[in-house]
């Protein structure tokens, strides 16, 4: 007898199926039982496991890191390493409200005043600020030439300061900018100490994107997305506002993980989104994932699709982690989330200390939809950098003579930099080369993985310096001419600084 669903399923699928129901009830049920429980048996256990968890385990956290691992929004993260921060709202096309972040000021910012339309200029404040990036260059080993100069408003001109946009990842939010305990380490922070203009996207559905005109977040309809509607409607209508508000005639997106596969994807597909872009620096880009080191989840995320449906549902993914946090011992949370790594990526976070840990990862997860995973999920199983798979579910698509449109990567016109690991799982190099037009730099580095671009505990120093070599060569405005001739701009950028 034919089994609808199930009858189109093949042994891996089973295995998959089988391996997936065990673990999903096994959660299920000790989520229950622990929403059961009385306040006081649950503070009881609570106790317990800190207690269990010292005899074998040394407190790691210091002051500042429990500060920060207890950050409950953006704001208290920039506020607390002494920024001030602008918090702006994007509508998008398919009225999507999106909250992107902006730092427009360095630490130590230059104050002036106006007389008779002459600026004062606080040169003591100015130094100040100078002394505090040399110092920090210095550490970084980044040569003090690539510093910004900073200029003031004079009558009625104004200055345009260079615009840099930072994209987090898969499940995330812009949190995983300010996470880093060193300020060497920070890299937002340098970029506005550096006389940068920092803003920060932030994809539909994660915790500051969490809003639409029409469809509330219980609503099916609300997550209804996938990677293309980020690079249909999420950066390009976020680099839009952005521009509008600062006037700069492009930007530099620096982008990690699925914040450069959805540069990729839009880049690829939208030729005027390539003239206001003018460098695009991939860290650990993603564009087509081997896939999990574990070969039973390996297998769960290349079987059918309908499986990963049948049991996260439609809506949100993995709102069981956000549950989790919430009850767990921070360090405890960290360490289970550190053997998840291992067992799913085989990373074995040795590049970051024990005390970044702590903080990043509780800054890690953050909602997005079932659908974008299972986006990614046909990526890797067709190992094609590809757009939504719309075909019914149960169908196949060689009987139907079906073509996923695959996104023409090959046709980007906007410079590209690409920082990879030479230990990380998730990046086929080789593939994604193949995909682009020739980057003007490619490094490789030997025993990073994934996450190291952003928490590293020498990100400063095996990133940082080309990155801003990078960005002064390629995101200067004196490169522009005031006609608003683009195929003229873009001739003098690439005369100017093509490797």
């Amino acid at each position: 007898m034919h089994v609808p669903i199930l009858g189109r399923f093949n042994y891996r699928d089973y295995q998959a199926l089988l391996v997936g129901i065990i673990l999903l009830f096994l959660e299920k049920l000790l989520r229950l039982v622990t929403y059961a429980l009385p306040a006081f048996i649950l503070q009881f256990f609570q106790g317990q496991s800190q207690k269990l968890f010292f005899m074998r385990y040394n407190e790691m956290r210091t002051p500042p890191a429990k500060t920060m691992q207890c950050a409950k929004s953006f704001r208290e993260m920039v506020e607390y390493w002494g920024y001030t921060l602008e918090e702006h709202v994007v509508m998008t096309r398919d009225n999507y409200i999106l909250g992107i972040h902006r730092i427009p000021e360095g630490k130590y910012s230059t104050c002036y005043t106006q007389n008779n339309n002459i600026n004062k200029i606080n040169h003591n404040n100015y130094d100040r600020a100078r002394d505090h990036i040399e110092s920090i260059f210095d550490e970084c080993g980044i040569s003090h030439s690539v510093i910004r100069n900073k200029s003031y408003s004079s009558g009625q001109s104004t200055t345009i300061k260079p615009v840099v946009i930072l994209y987090h990842g898969l499940m995330m939010c812009s949190d995983v900018w300010m996470c880093n305990l060193e300020q060497e380490r920070r890299l937002a922070c340098i970029l506005v100490d550096a006389g940068y203009d920092v803003w920060f996207g932030n994809a539909r559905g994660n915790k500051y994107s969490m809003k639409h005109l029409k469809h509330k977040p219980d609503s099916r309809r609300f997550w209804e997305y996938s990677m293309d509607e980020f690079a249909l409607y999420d950066l390009p209508d976020s680099i839009d506002y952005i521009l509008e508000i600062t006037k700069a005639p492009s930007l530099t997106y620096i982008g990690f993980s699925q914040g450069t596969a959805q540069a990729f994807a839009a880049l690829s597909i939208n030729p005027n989104l390539n003239k206001k872009v003018n460098l695009f620096i991939a860290l650990a880009p993603a564009t087509s994932p081997r896939g999990l080191q574990n070969p039973i989840v390996d297998a769960f995320i290349k079987a059918s699709p309908n499986i990963v449906y049948l049991f996260f549902g439609r809506k949100a993914f993995l709102t069981m982690t956000m549950f989790w946090q919430k009850v767990l011992f921070p360090p405890i949370f960290t360490k289970i989330l550190d053997h998840c790594m291992k067992f799913l990526f085989g990373w074995t976070g040795n590049n970051m200390t024990e005390e970044q840990k702590a903080v990043s990862y509780y800054h890690l997860y953050n909602f997005t939809s079932v659908k974008s995973l299972v986006h990614w999920f046909q990526i890797i199983r067709a190992n094609k950098f590809q757009m939504y798979d719309e075909l019914p579910p149960y169908s196949s698509s060689t009987s139907m003579g079906h073509c996923c449109l695959k996104f023409p990567t090959e046709q980007i016109k906007t410079p590209i930099a690409i920082f990879y690991g030479g230990s990380d799982s998730l990046v086929n190099i080789d593939v994604l080369l193949k995909q682009l037009p020739k980057p003007v730099f490619v490094k490789e580095v030997l025993p990073y993985e994934h996450l190291d671009f952003l928490w590293a505990s020498d990100v400063h120093k095996q990133v940082f310096p080309e990155l801003f070599d990078l960005l002064h060569k390629y995101n200067n405005h004196d490169d522009y001419e005031e006609d608003d001739d683009d195929d003229k701009k873009q001739l003098i950028f690439k005369k100017k600084y093509i490797y």
